[in-house]
């Protein structure tokens, strides 16, 4: 991610995640105390993606949300 990983629109874009992939649980996108890469790479490897993909997906909704959008690609 070219963007600072950012915690605090996290719970936005996690929601946003989870309207586009209804198969992720609350669960897959709790961040534990693991690292973002640990985070990123799980969803990646349960939706399919590679982690390159799945990043940009997030810096997208997360530049939405900061842009008070809540429309997901």
């Amino acid at each position: 991610m070219n963007r600072e990983f950012d915690f605090a629109s996290w719970d936005e874009t996690q929601e946003q995640l989870k309207k586009k992939y209804p198969d992720l649980t609350k669960s897959d996108l709790a961040f534990r105390h693991g690292t973002k890469d640990d985070l990123l790479q799980m969803i990646s490897t349960k939706l399919g993606k590679t982690k390159k993909v799945l990043e940009k997906e997030i810096e997208i909704a997360m530049d939405e949300n900061t842009d008070s959008s809540l429309n997901f690609l």
